[in-house]
């Protein structure tokens, strides 16, 4: 059957499908990153506010009325509501041939592409969050990558609304993962995270964040994974029945961070590690949103039957952003 005799509807009911297996693939581990919100198109922002309470009750004496505390609100981001797009338009002849080689989905997923952008802009929000305040997309398109401080993601000099405190979510040098750096690591979350009212706020981190370099990834296996690590405070182990106090502490996800704007390897930031508090409530946590206006979606094929084209067209509205960066240290290691 040529393409032309088809009907338009026969030829949407084929990218559908083609679509619907693209919308429900696996996502992909950078999502795990971000909580994810909806908003309504009435309003082409959401804030985003953080919250903090006061949160010691004190002593009551014995006829008086008990203390009253509050909430207080910290800073705020607001994720700018953004549309993303592609078209891809092919011959009849074009399509023809593809199909006679069971390739016709290189022309009809868009929605893959659609999906893959998205996922770059998450991969680059933590890639790029320690480069500065912005970067520019694939699309030539500058992108804010500020928290609720004005500050960068990642930044030395992080500042807190109610107080004077200021903060660093960077480890300090450039380490190298091992058992050392990770304890230092773990030591920020236990005494460097505060509220906006100066007060120390603890919080569990729950995953070691990495590229896919092989010597890395095999590092972190070696780390969490082992009876007994490599080496204990630098000093090779010859202890076979020592325990391993990481061993399977954290998740461990390998995501593809080290890369540019068009998705070329940026080597430079191939042994980057972050420790992140991921999940859960947002104030214990890494507090970045991927807030969705419209999920990935395709449109209507555009038949032209004078020319014998076909054009297909999958878009997206979301934004990406992060109120605070608290639940994440990054560590820009060299080796």
């Amino acid at each position: 059957m040529l393409v032309t005799t088809l009907t338009n509807p026969a030829i949407d009911d084929l990218i559908k499908k083609s679509f619907v297996k693209e919308k429900f693939r696996d996502g992909g581990t950078v999502r795990q990153l971000f909580h994810k919100l909806t908003n309504s198109w009435s309003e082409d922002r959401k804030r985003v506010l953080e919250l903090d309470r006061d949160r010691f009750a004190e002593e009551k004496v014995q006829g008086q009325a008990s203390v009253e505390r509050g909430i207080s609100e910290g800073y705020h981001k607001d994720i700018v509501r953004k549309t993303i797009s592609i078209t891809r338009k092919v011959s009849g002849e074009a399509f023809k041939a593809l199909t006679a080689h069971s390739l016709a989905q290189y022309a009809t997923q868009t929605a893959s592409d659609v999906v893959d952008k998205i996922e770059l802009d998450m991969r680059n929000f933590l890639g790029y969050g320690g480069d500065g305040t912005s970067y520019t997309d694939n699309g030539g398109f500058t992108i804010d990558t500020t928290t609720g401080d004005g500050k960068s993601v990642f930044n030395t000099g992080h500042t807190l609304k109610n107080s004077a405190t200021t903060y660093s979510n960077i480890l300090s040098g450039t380490p190298a993962l091992t058992e050392a750096s990770l304890d230092n690591a773990e030591d920020y979350f236990n005494y460097n995270v505060y509220d906006n009212n100066g007060r120390r706020v603890k919080m569990k981190p729950n995953t070691l964040i990495t590229s896919p370099k092989a010597i890395v990834v095999n590092r972190v296996d070696r780390m969490l994974n082992s009876m007994s690590p490599e080496k204990i405070e630098g000093t090779a182990n010859a202890n076979a029945g020592v325990k391993n106090s990481n061993k399977n502490k954290y998740a461990h996800l390998t995501i593809d961070f080290d890369v540019t704007a068009l998705d070329a390897t940026n080597s430079g930031k191939s042994f980057y590690w972050y420790l992140a508090a991921l999940g859960g409530l947002p104030e214990t946590s890494f507090q970045a949103y991927y807030v969705s206006w419209m999920s990935p979606m395709v449109a209507p094929v555009e038949v032209n039957q004078s020319k014998w084209t076909l054009s297909y067209t999958a878009r997206a509205a979301y934004g990406i952003g992060a109120v605070n960066a608290k639940g994440c240290l990054q560590v820009k290691a060299t080796t």
